[in-house]
């Protein structure tokens, strides 16, 4: 009898417990259902709702699209799977709600034997690139309560290839860093989700931030030591180099279209143009060596606020389409830089600069000690020699970053509807203009101290 009452008593505790998660799980707060893919929205997520209707709604003009991954790319990981009703959809139909609640029936773990009108299905955004849903369970007592469902969108191939985003994204969901990988289409994948909340701008420069981003860039930039790193992804030139081609290319092509052309020309196309090769040489060229700054490692190459997750257990990088191999000291001089930039305003032109956040060349020193002693193995301290060197280096890729930022503004801008949202083209020239501000600072800095050395302090003499 006394053993009777306990399994009595544990089945009652356990179905209370359920009860308990499935009332948290139907009741979380908007906020946070949508914060996991601020960064898939970037600064559209600061539009008023009518312009990202309309922008949604635009029939894109773009350059011809690179292929969509393939079958024969994408089954050594994930299966490819068909529609439900077996014919192909076009975007618009995948993006319907009812559709992603058909899928995410048949091919979550665990799904199909509930009640598909269990599901719920949140929209999160959506912007150039693609839309995302938030899918949720409402059953008690299932292993995957939630998940994010990702629609690819048009229109930006341009950008970044997606047979290889995707290709990368099986890869980090294999490493454990990015989302778990469901199931996936030529046009759609399901992503585990992770409840969390975007870094605040005004956070990232707080110690117990830094030292976390810090030591996920060094873990990060270390996989592709790994023995099973994809061969051809280690094979590839820095991206910058690549895309300074690409980017510039277009960039060049769309300042003739009359929809940016006199915002554009006054910004002066050759000058930015011609900037490319000598950025090229510039970046690259004094100290080498292991950690000096440009080591080819596996980059993120956007590691901005809504780019990094607080989560219950620490920080999480997300969103890695745009990542590849890159020189080291491009993810750090990015980060810095994202220190000035919030894109969570809410007035015109719905970014805000602040140049004051630039991290102090004390808390450089200390995110980059961090990074080193996660990267090599071994204790750095801020004092350190190695750090300098590496800060040096990271300082010039802070041009890289400003220059092809520009150029990726400019694309966007073709895109954007007229009416209101983030600027594109305002932020194109404040990147071009900071561009060429610290690049006078920095010239007159290395010809001041006769090495390959600028002045760092609060005020960002450099940045």
């Amino acid at each position: 009898c006394k053993r009777l009452r306990l399994v009595v008593q544990n089945e009652m505790i356990r179905a209370t417990v359920l009860r308990l998660n499935a009332s948290l799980l139907r009741h979380q707060n908007q906020w946070l259902q949508e914060a996991h893919h601020a960064a898939a929205i970037r600064p559209w997520h600061s539009m008023e709702q009518p312009h990202r209707q309309q922008l949604h709604q635009l029939p894109l003009q773009r350059l011809p699209d690179q292929p969509k991954p393939t079958s024969s790319d994408c089954n050594n990981f994930v299966p490819r799977v068909s529609t439900p009703s077996g014919a192909k959809k076009n975007f618009c139909e995948y993006s319907c709600p009812e559709t992603v609640r058909e899928i995410c029936h048949g091919k979550v773990p665990g799904w199909s034997m509930r009640p598909v009108q269990d599901i719920t299905v949140t929209k999160l955004g959506s912007g150039l690139s693609n839309v995302n849903y938030r899918v949720t369970m409402t059953s008690p007592a299932v292993s995957v309560p939630c998940v994010l469902f990702r629609v690819y969108g048009k229109g930006i191939s341009v950008l970044y290839d997606y047979t290889m985003e995707f290709q990368t994204f099986k890869m980090l969901s294999k490493f454990q860093i990015a989302p778990r990988l469901y199931a996936s289409d030529d046009e759609w994948r399901i992503e585990e989700w992770h409840d969390s909340i975007p870094l605040p701008n005004s956070n990232m420069c707080n110690p117990s931030i830094l030292v976390q981003v810090a030591a996920q860039l060094g873990r990060l930039h270390k996989i592709s030591f790994k023995p099973d790193f994809p061969s051809e992804l280690h094979a590839q030139q820095p991206l910058h180099v690549t895309r300074l081609d690409r980017w510039g290319d277009a960039f060049s092509q769309i300042a003739r279209h009359p929809k940016v052309a006199g915002s554009v020309a006054r910004m002066g196309v050759q000058e930015m143009l011609a900037e490319r090769e000598w950025l090229a040489k510039f970046v690259v060229e004094g100290s080498s060596g292991t950690s000096s700054g440009l080591d080819v490692v596996f980059s993120h190459w956007d590691c901005q606020e809504n780019n990094v997750l607080q989560t219950p257990y620490g920080l999480r990088l997300i969103d890695f389409e745009y990542s590849g191999m890159e020189h080291q000291a491009f993810d750090i001089a990015t980060y810095f830089l994202e220190c000035t930039i919030d894109y969570l305003h809410d007035e015109y032109p719905y970014y805000k600069l602040c140049l004051h956040n630039f991290p102090t060349e004390t808390e450089q020193r200390f995110f980059c000690c961090v990074y080193l002693s996660e990267y090599l193995g071994v204790a750095v301290k801020p004092e350190d020699s190695a750090v300098s060197v590496l800060l040096e280096r990271v300082q010039r890729f802070t041009l890289v970053s400003h220059l092809l930022w520009a150029f990726w503004s400019v694309i966007r801008a073709q895109q954007q509807p007229m009416d209101g949202g983030f600027d594109y083209l305002h932020f194109a020239e404040a990147r071009w203009a900071l561009y060429k501000q610290s690049k006078d600072a920095m010239l007159q800095a290395l010809q001041g101290a006769g090495r390959g050395t600028g002045s760092t302090n609060r005020h960002g003499d450099w940045h």
